[in-house]
C-alpha cells in the first residue's frame, strides 16, 4: 500500500490521554529525574572501578552523553601525525638463498599513496 501525498499514515493521531494517564505520566517523570543523580554517580563509581568488567561501556556512556555520541577527540598535533600504515602479507617460508632478504621490501610504497 502506497502513501498517498498530502493524507497522513494515522489520521487520528495518538490517543488523547485521560487525567489518570497523564498524571501516571508526570509521576514517572518526576521519579526518573530524582533517580538521575544516584544513577549518574553509579555509572561515575563503575567507569572508576578498576575491576569492573562495565567499565567501558560506563565511560562511554558519560562520553557519549557529555560530548554527544559522534565526538572525536584530537589533539592540536594532530594535523603533523604520518598515516600508519600497515601492510598484510602472506606467511612464506625462508628460502636458503635468501634467508637474509628481506622479503617484501621491494614493493614500493607508491601502491598506496594517493
Amino acid at each position: 500500500m502506497a502513501f498517498q501525498k498530502g493524507v497522513s499514515g494515522n489520521p487520528k493521531g495518538r490517543p488523547k490521554m485521560n487525567d489518570d494517564e497523564k498524571e501516571q505520566r508526570e509521576e514517572f517523570k518526576n521519579l526518573l529525574r530524582s533517580a538521575t543523580v544516584t544513577a549518574l554517580r553509579s555509572i561515575i563509581e563503575i567507569a572508576n572501578s578498576k575491576c569492573s568488567k562495565d567499565r567501558f561501556n560506563a565511560c562511554k556512556y558519560i562520553v557519549d552523553k557529555a560530548f554527544g555520541n559522534n565526538t572525536v577527540f584530537l589533539s592540536d598535533e594532530v594535523e603533523n601525525i604520518e598515516p600508519v600504515i600497515i601492510r598484510v602479507m602472506p606467511y612464506q617460508k625462508e628460502d636458503e638463498d635468501n634467508k637474509d632478504e628481506d622479503w617484501g621490501e621491494e614493493d614500493s610504497d607508491e601502491e598506496w599513496e594517493d
